[in-house]
Order: structure tokens, then sequence, then C-alpha cells
């Protein structure tokens, strides 16, 4: 169910409050099962993102379903697949992998979804759901540069379980399963075979986990609540983690630049309480943190998405805010924003709110992937009649997707080692469309057009 009413409301509640996140698009479906653990009403949980031959898709957890759109057309999310597990539970987690999606849940006996987008457009497959090796598990990393899988908390216990999916990403093997210092991992961060843990009550652990069956404890730090998750700066020398208990623990910055003699430090922290400023007793609970280049995004339950500058490490700088869940006035409690995925090429932010669903957002004149992307195009005329013309800053391969604003794609070209391009759109029908280029070297510009002939 596309709620284009409902996405209208939430612009007018949050007119006063909201700056500098532009909703795109928002999805929610009220009859999907409920999961209610402590008495909190929740349909959804994380979500996560990727794009496959120039589509861009969302996955977002519901209580018993894993929900799929395609959202290359972000002002109208499409469903493209729902995969119905064995429990009704919250949370369910994500990450991908060579255009798969590795699925877990913490409850019941859902074990480890994998599902393949390499075809999404037409569908979307499950190739594997198996419980070999655990029934639960509470969050789920992988390291890219390696292709392993990383699971914590549920069957995981006090330690981690590793898989390799290099080979075969449909039938990861299993590598090992060890119990650290510091115990029970709630989330981890992992990049080229080091695990930056969070802890819980126990705090922030680094490990060294080239050998998975032998991992070396590199550093560590008691960090006073429940760590809870973290996410790392581009150059390494940073980590920005959440501790989700008790209610009003800041965001903590750590200086990583000395891990290789085992030295880590606190060197900041901060904390906006966006919904009650003034209050004492109520808190803002950030929750989950992502770093994508000088941006870091922070689901604040009930504060909505926020994004904050960080290009002063020790200074951030809040920019950007949007809550997704404005029948709150003030907090009570594990409502609203769960989690956010900001690395889509076209910019497109991926954000999940427990009560509300799926959220699409866009930062005006910001690029979102990890590296820099933006690609200078000047296109026009607009509105265009017969012939579009696109004008680059400099000499590019590229190409160029026309899609409509169902998210179909009516035109596609491409030129090499030119600056300047002139498009036939005659046989296009009148309306509005989105273009995107995209070059060789990974840089994309998306653009709104009017045809009009």
């Amino acid at each position: 169910m596309l709620c284009l009413t409902l996405s209208l409301a939430f612009l007018h509640l949050n007119a006063q409050n909201n700056f500098n996140l532009e909703l795109l698009g928002h999805w929610d479906d009220d009859s999907l099962p409920i999961a209610s653990p402590d008495n909190i009403m929740n349909q959804y949980s994380s979500c996560w993102g990727l794009e496959v031959n120039n589509r861009e898709y969302a996955v977002i957890g519901g209580a018993r379903h894993v929900l799929f759109f395609d959202v290359t057309n972000p002002y109208i999310p499409v469903l493209k697949g729902k995969f119905e597990g064995r429990s009704t539970v919250v949370p369910r987690e994500f990450k991908s992998y060579k255009n798969r999606v590795y699925a877990v849940a913490d409850g019941g006996k859902d074990g480890l979804m994998i599902f393949d987008l390499s075809h999404a457009e037409d569908s979307i497959v499950r190739t594997l759901w198996d419980t070999t090796y655990f029934l639960r598990i509470h969050t789920i990393a992988l390291d890219t540069s390696s292709g392993r899988i990383y699971l914590n908390g549920g069957n995981a216990g006090d330690g981690i379980m590793v898989f390799d999916a290099s080979q075969n990403p449909d039938n990861p093997t299993f590598l090992s399963h060890k119990i650290l210092p510091g115990g029970y991992v709630h989330d981890c961060y992992v990049r080229n075979d080091t695990v930056y843990a969070s802890s819980g009550y126990e705090g922030y652990y680094i490990f060294d986990y080239k050998d998975p069956d032998n991992p070396v404890l590199l550093a560590q730090n008691g960090t006073g609540g429940y760590n809870h998750n973290s996410w790392l700066t581009l150059d390494g020398k940073y980590a920005y983690y959440a501790e989700e208990v008790p209610v009003g623990q800041p965001i903590h910055i750590v200086d990583l630049q000395n891990l290789d003699i085992g030295e880590i430090e606190i060197v900041g922290s901060f904390l906006d309480n966006l919904q009650a400023p003034n209050d004492t007793v109520k808190k803002a609970i950030p929750h989950n943190v992502y770093i994508q280049g000088d941006l870091l995004y922070v689901s604040q339950y009930e504060d909505g998405l926020l994004v904050y500058d960080i290009s002063d490490r020790l200074n951030p700088a809040l920019i950007a805010h949007y809550d997704t869940r404005p029948e709150n006035t003030e907090y009570n409690g594990y409502f609203g924003n769960w989690g956010n995925y900001p690395w889509l090429p076209s910019g497109t932010i991926i954000s999940s709110d427990m009560q509300n669903g799926l959220f699409l957002f866009r930062i005006p004149n910001v690029s979102h992937s990890q590296e820099p992307t933006s690609l200078s195009a000047t296109i026009f005329p607009n509105p265009a009649t017969s012939v579009l013309s696109i004008r680059l800053d400099k000499v590019e391969n590229c190409l160029l997707q026309v899609f409509n604003l169902s998210g179909q794609m009516v035109l596609q070209d491409q030129w090499s080692n030119n600056k300047n391009k002139d498009i036939d759109v005659s046989s296009i029908v009148d309306g509005m469309y989105f273009i995107r280029i995209s070059s060789q070297s990974g840089a994309v510009c998306t653009k709104k057009i009017l045809i009009n002939h």
C-alpha cells in the first residue's frame, strides 16, 4: 500500500521541525503483523539498500516479513518482494554482498535467509533459508573486502560467528565461532578483517580477525553505557558509537590513530535533544549511526533521522533532520526511527521507522556515496520538446537513462570520450521524467525534467 496521503500529512505535521531533509517517498501497510516486545507495537525494524543493474533497491524488516522495494524512482517505491518468515519478531537485520541480501532475525526460528537480486527487475529469489548453525541472531556485519559475514548476539552468545561468502555467496562456509573478551557482542563494524565490536555494558572492543580461529584483541575501552553500534570514518582515524541505554547517552567519538600500539581514546561526545530540549529527565536515544563521506547519519528513535557534518571530526554540526514519528510530542521510550542507509549512488537515503514504515529522503546538493560520485552536468532545455542537450564539465564515457514516474526506463543511450551529447526524446510521451547519467568512473548525476512536445 503506497501512502502518498500519509506522506503529505507528514510534510504538514513536521513543517516547523524538519529541515534540509526532503521527503521523496513513503510506504506503510497497517495490515502487516505487529510484534510487541515490552508492549511496544512494532511493525518494522532495520533497513538496507543496494544498487543492481543500475536500479536501486531498499529492504526493510517487517515483524513477519522481509520486504523489498524498487526505489529507482524514490517518489514511488514499488514493492518487489514480500517473503514471510517463520516467526513474528523484531528485529530483522540485513547486509549485502555480490547482489545478495543476507537477513537474520533475533527471535523465533528464522535462521539465515539469502536473497539474490541479480534479476530483481523481474524477480527476487530466496536462495537459502538455513537453520543449521543458528536459529536467531541479533545483528549482522559483512566485510566486503573479504566476503566474510560476522553474526552477533542471539545464538552467537558471548562471541561472534564467522562465515565466508566469497566463494559461494548463496551458501556461505562456516569458519569459526569464538568466545571473546568482553562477552556478548551486540553489533560490530568490520573493515579489512578488523572487528570493531560494540559489546554492550562491557564497552568497545577491537579485534584482529585475519585468522578467524585466533582473533587477537587490539584495544578496548569501557564506555559507561550500553555500547550499541559504531561506524568508522572513511580514513579509519575515528569511530562514532551510540549507546542505547540508559536514555540520554550521547554519541561518542573515538580516536583510533594509535590503534597500532593498542591505544584508543574517547575524544568527544554530543547529543541533540530535539523532542524536549529543556527536559532534564526525558532524553533522546541515539540508536544506529552510519557514516558516508563527511556525513554522520543518526537514527534517533523518537527524534527521527538526524544528519551531522563531521568534516571537523571533533565538532559535529547538525545539518539536517526529519521526524518520522510526529505522533510523539515528547519522549515516551522506544518508538520511531530504527535505521538508515545513506550510500545509494543517486543520493536517495533509505530510513525505517518502527511504526511508520519506509521513508526515502534526499539532502539537496549533497552526494551520498562513499567515494566522490558527483557528476557535473547541464541538461537543457527544460521543458524539452524533441531534443535534449547534455553538457558535461569534462570528457566522460557515460550511460544515460530516462525513467518515468513509475520507475520504468523509457530511453537509454551512451557515448564515449565526449563532453556533449544531444538526445532525441521526440518518441517519449509528454510528462515528468528522471534522467540518470552515470560515468565509467562511477560518478552519477540525477535530474528531473519535463517533456512537453
